[in-house]
Formats: structure tokens, sequence, C-alpha cells
């Protein structure tokens, strides 16, 4: 079962490297998959998952231009990232297997948007809006599916309310700032990571982002890459930190609360 969620995941992943490359140069998703340097229509022997890369040695068949590592790095990662939520979901009943998709989806939308944000400094609406839909139904399926949907505490409406709190710490840094200090595009990401992981793990997921970004920021300004004039991708941070609080948000809540007394 974990190979073959591995090559979803990892098929899956190769559809995002397409969203990747497409989206943010506003090109259809509709066309067939080609070369960036010759535009040659590529055959399936060009689209296996991780394996033509490696067949072809990261190179184009017809002009032998070099494909980006990106590519088996983000199919390589998706199969993982599937692998890793089939693994915590455990999925039993149709209830897990709706907040199993809900995962996947989310996984898919943060692995564009990291790709995306760190490339482009852009976070796309048509990439966050129609994941957060899709992750409220999945909540709201699960919850059904349950017998629990109207429950303060289930699924449903605790991300609905981590979508309206999750926001409002970047919404007052990007208001009082007026953009200089955080972008929108963290605003509406925001949104999505509270809908996804609830009020409580969105803030630990925030709170990890801003130490993983607190330390790159502190890295690249010693090695000189970086100035403190400099734009940082914030998102790419989020999505990390989000990523983690899916996974193991509420062990850290636990510990840290204990530490705490409570």
């Amino acid at each position: 079962m974990i190979i073959i969620i591995f090559v979803f995941g990892a098929i899956i992943g190769s559809f995002l490297n397409m969203l990747i490359w497409r989206l943010p140069r506003e090109e259809s998703i509709l066309g067939r998959s080609h070369c960036v340097s010759c535009g040659r229509t590529l055959d399936g022997w060009d689209l296996f998952p991780l394996l033509s890369y490696l067949f072809l040695r990261g190179k184009c068949r017809k002009c032998k231009a070099k494909i980006p590592f990106r590519y088996f790095l983000v199919e390589l990662i998706a199969g993982a990232l599937f692998v890793l939520a089939w693994h915590f979901r455990q999925p039993g009943d149709l209830a897990s297997v709706a907040l199993l998709l809900r995962d996947w989806t989310v996984i898919a939308a943060f692995i564009v948007t990291f790709a995306v944000d760190w490339e482009h400094f852009l976070i796309l609406d048509n990439v966050i809006f129609p994941a957060a839909a899709a992750v409220a139904l999945f909540n709201l399926a699960s919850g059904l599916l349950g017998g629990n949907w109207l429950d303060l505490s289930g699924q449903f409406f605790s991300g609905v309310i981590g979508a309206v709190l999750a926001p409002l710490p970047f919404f007052l840094l990007w208001y009082l700032s007026k953009g200089r200090w955080m972008g929108f595009g963290d605003v509406k990401l925001a949104i999505l990571l509270g809908m996804a992981l609830g009020w409580s793990l969105a803030y630990v997921g925030i709170m990890i982002a801003v130490f993983l970004g607190g330390v790159a920021a502190v890295a690249l300004l010693l090695s000189g890459r970086k100035t403190l004039k400099s734009k940082v991708p914030f998102g790419t941070f989020l999505t990390v930190g989000s990523l983690l609080a899916l996974f193991y948000g509420q062990k850290i809540l636990d510990w840290y609360l204990s530490y705490l007394g409570f």
C-alpha cells in the first residue's frame, strides 16, 4: 500500500510541477507538457514521475537542455508526504478518508505555493482559494460522515475559526506597514492554513515559520547573500511550518502546554 500511495503522490507531484511552471506565467494548464527550452511536446516516456528524470539524466531528449532538479524533487517530496499523511491518518472509515483527502489537498497546495513564492515572490489566488474551499468541504464531509459536524470542536468549525483568526496577525502587519513588512499574499495563505489546521495548530505552524524564517534571515545576512532591505519569501516558511504542524503540531502543543504547567 505504501508503494501505491507513493507512486500516486509522485504522479500528483508531476502535475504540480506543471502548475508551478505555468500558473505564475499565466499559461493554460490544459495544453500538453512540453520542453520549456525547445518546445517539443513530451511523449509518455518523458512523463514517468522520477524515472524519466533519471533515465534522461536530467536533460531533454531532443535539445539536451538541462531539466531543473526541482522537477525530480517535487515528485519525490509529494510522494513522501502523501505516504506520511496516510501513515498519520490511517483511514479506517469514510470520515478519516475525507480527512486524508484534505491533507493531500493541503500538501499539494503548499508544495505549489512554496515553489512559486520561492522563485517569483507570489502567492497565487488560484491555488489558495480553491484549496481552502476544498479543505472546508472535506472538513464538513468528515463531520457529516462522523456524525459530529455540529460539534464546535470538530474539524469544520475549528477550520472556520482558524481561517478567521490565523490571518489576523499578518493582516495587521500588512495594514500597519502598508505592505512593507508583509505581503497580502501571506494573509491569504494564512486563511488556508487556518482552515486546514484549526486555530490552535495554525498558530503552532505560524510560530514554527517565524522561527525558521528568522534563522534563515540571519544566515543569509551573515553570508552576505541578503541585506536588511532584501525581500524574503515568507510564504515558503509558512508552508513548511504548516506542514510540520499538520503532522506534529498537536505533540508540539501538548509539550509546550505541559512545559508551562497546564
